[in-house]
């Protein structure tokens, strides 16, 4: 999906008034996007190409990888993430672009031979915030992240 040439210009035209070098409001917008779609039921919605994305990706799983190609398509490095609870994206994160981060956001650490920071994304309702996962599978990720 990521790779699709009207997907990947619906992506670019959702970050087009955003700079090129601010990674995290791209990411922000992109989230915002999914999550906010999300929760519009598709009752109060317009028939669009968002109706045959939820749809092809899943009631359960589709926030999460419409989330993830969208940042794909955009040039993140974006994963999903399967944890026994539910699906959610992670994107890894430099060191420059910690200091943009909303204070709530929760990163994940990464240590040893592969280490950095990994902001997770639950893009399942418009209210969850940037960088929040529950408790559980914030303990569950990072037991498997620190092995």
């Amino acid at each position: 999906m990521a790779r699709d040439a009207g997907f990947v210009a619906f992506a670019r035209a959702l970050a087009r008034h955003i700079p090129a070098h601010d990674r995290i409001a791209r990411i922000a917008a992109a989230f915002t996007f999914v999550s906010h779609l999300v929760d519009v039921p598709a009752a109060r919605r317009a028939r669009d190409g968002a109706d045959a994305l939820l749809a092809l990706a899943g009631a359960e799983d589709g926030p999460a990888v419409i989330l993830a190609a969208l940042l794909q398509a955009l040039g993140e490095r974006a994963h999903l993430e399967h944890t026994r609870e539910m699906v959610f994206v992670r994107v890894g994160l430099a060191p420059a672009d910690l200091a943009r981060l909303p204070p709530h956001a929760v990163l994940v650490v990464r240590r040893g031979g592969r280490g950095g920071y990994l902001l997770p994304l639950d893009p399942r309702r418009a209210r969850r915030p940037l960088g929040f996962l529950p408790w559980p599978v914030r303990q569950a990720l990072g037991r498997r992240l620190t092995a």
